[in-house]
């Protein structure tokens, strides 16, 4: 692995687990801002990302979402505005 491609790879894990441990954080905050699942899937659509329905067992549902790099990035732009905006209504009560 390149030197460039170390630095990359080591910066993305530190902004995962900086995510990760925001979120750990007083859980049920986080949890009370987070999105059903089928709202998640809207987004992800509505950004452009393909959902497939890969399977059911149980009541558990296994779908998986795919899509490129901008859709990614569109998805997590609309995600961060809805939880932002939903935080931001839960600060004015």
């Amino acid at each position: 692995m390149s030197p460039e491609a170390t630095v990359a790879h080591a910066d993305i894990e530190t902004r995962y687990e900086c995510v990760r441990d925001v979120a750990s954080e007083g859980g049920t905050k986080w949890e009370a801002l987070m999105p059903s699942d089928d709202a998640i899937l809207s987004i992800a659509r509505r950004a452009g990302m393909q959902v497939m329905l890969d399977g059911r067992i149980g009541r558990e549902t296994y779908q998986s979402v795919t899509g490129s790099l901008s859709s990614l990035q569109r998805f997590v732009a609309d995600l961060h505005r809805l939880m932002y905006d939903d935080a931001a209504q839960q600060q004015t009560r």
